[in-house]
């Protein structure tokens, strides 16, 4: 009546029909030792399944293990496969295998716009995806965070004009000034910068919070982020607090208008000088590998009316983080 196979302790390879249809446990001479805690972990893991080490393994054996194990957080310091450049004939569905579905990927190709299409943890890993991706027709870079150093954001200006022969960068937080050639001005990124705001009020009861009150607010404003030759650092202009006097009679009453064409009058006098504008276009894109800033602060105990009591709390978000990734990655690929 038992019509099933016997098992032996010393068949590895054997399993249960009775429980599993077909083998899918791997073999002890397939598993791969951690050199770091020396457990054994599945040959199709890049990193340790126990210590999240990495795993010693060829570029041939990327196609058996998954190249992106896990999203990294926003506060993880990783390493960007960035887009450059696509044949025409590139293999879209080959590639996307490799980045674990990115289901953005064929859009990306069609934009052309330089941008990460994966975050890894590994230096190594990313160096393998990026040749990987080469084989397939779509030619990357590897950049990692520490290269973006967004914890070191670009000089603040409050004013800009031209004297002698070149720029005049005058610091807003220190007014100090700085002369720049007209030849060493070779970058300028726009972009939007959006932050938005709610104020909460509640009442914490049993079944939850009770809203009580809530107020919701945006504001966007155009910045420019200006690069030299030699300063990946920069420097960054905020409609707000900025001197637009160099304009003369073309200054406007809008800020949008002046940001225009400060960009014009800058340009006119660096002959080098090469205008990103499409950090809109490929912010859509982004989220997945740079997160938007979100953050929550209690605000202790708060009136309304009266005799009304609740909790407050503020939650805000803001892209600026993303968009000094994004500059920087220009500046990178100069």
């Amino acid at each position: 009546m038992n019509n099933l196979p016997d098992r032996t302790d010393e068949d590895p390879k054997a399993f249960d029909p009775a429980i599993q249809s077909e083998k899918i446990a791997f073999a002890p001479g397939e598993l791969v030792s951690c050199d770091a805690c020396s457990r054994q972990n599945p040959p199709n893991r890049t990193h340790c399944l126990y210590c999240g080490k990495e795993l010693e393994f060829r570029a041939e054996d990327l196609d058996d293990r998954k190249p992106v194990a896990r999203a990294l957080e926003s506060w993880e310091a990783g390493f960007n496969v960035v887009f450059r450049s696509a044949l025409s004939n590139c293999d879209v569905s080959a590639a996307n295998v490799l980045l674990s579905e990115n289901s953005e990927l064929a859009a990306i190709v069609r934009s052309g716009i330089p941008m990460p299409i994966a975050r890894v943890e590994s230096l190594k890993l990313a160096e393998i995806l990026a040749d990987k991706l080469k084989g397939v027709g779509i030619d990357c870079i590897v950049v990692g965070d520490a290269d973006l150093d967004v914890e070191r954001p670009p000089v603040r200006l409050s004013k800009v004009a031209i004297a002698g022969g070149h720029f005049e960068f005058t610091d807003f937080n220190t007014h100090s000034t700085a002369r720049i050639a007209f030849s060493d001005l070779t970058l300028i990124v726009t972009g939007q910068l959006n932050r938005t705001r709610t104020d909460l009020i509640e009442k914490r009861k049993r079944k939850g919070p009770e809203l009580l009150d809530e107020t919701a607010s945006f504001a966007d404003e155009t910045l420019l982020d200006l690069y030299t030759t030699n300063d990946i650092r920069g420097y960054r202009i905020f409609p707000s607090g900025f001197d637009f006097s160099c304009l003369g009679d073309k200054m406007s009453l809008l800020a949008r208008e002046n940001m225009d064409r400060l960009i014009t009058y800058l340009s006119d006098s660096a002959p080098s000088v090469i205008v990103v504008t499409n950090y809109a276009a490929a912010r859509r894109y982004l989220a997945p590998f740079w997160e938007i800033e979100t953050r929550s602060d209690a605000q202790g105990i708060k009136r309304i009316g009266f005799g009304k009591l609740g909790f407050g709390k503020t939650e805000s978000t803001s892209n600026l983080q993303q968009f000094t990734k994004y500059s920087r990655l220009q500046r990178h690929l100069l």
